[in-house]
């Protein structure tokens, strides 16, 4: 058993010399140890991902945002109504009831 390993460690040792010795090193600290690894190049790319998702959504949101901006400015019925609904005005002598759904 012991004499197995001997001769595996003496046939790398032979194939191996100091530059690729050097060559592996620099590769480990390259991609495994040290601000840029593998591990966070995928961890980065995930959040690029969500970003650009989250990019997408506003951008939808913005363009229906504008879309029913532009409805109110043209439309006073649609404006009385937002007002009404969102924001709970009522006009001059007009009284306003709020019913909860429980």
């Amino acid at each position: 058993m012991n004499n197995r390993f001997t001769n595996i460690f003496k046939c790398i040792k032979s194939k191996l010399n100091k530059y690729w010795i050097a060559f592996i090193m620099f590769t480990i600290v390259t991609f495994l140890i040290g601000d840029s690894t593998i591990f966070k190049r995928i961890s980065y790319d995930q959040q690029i991902s969500h970003l650009r998702s989250e990019i997408e959504f506003y951008t939808k949101q913005k363009e229906e945002n504008s879309q029913k901006l532009k409805a109110l400015h043209g439309d006073n019925k649609s404006l009385e109504k937002l007002a009404r609904e969102q924001y709970l005005m009522t006009k001059a002598n007009e009284e306003l009831f709020i019913i909860k759904d429980k």
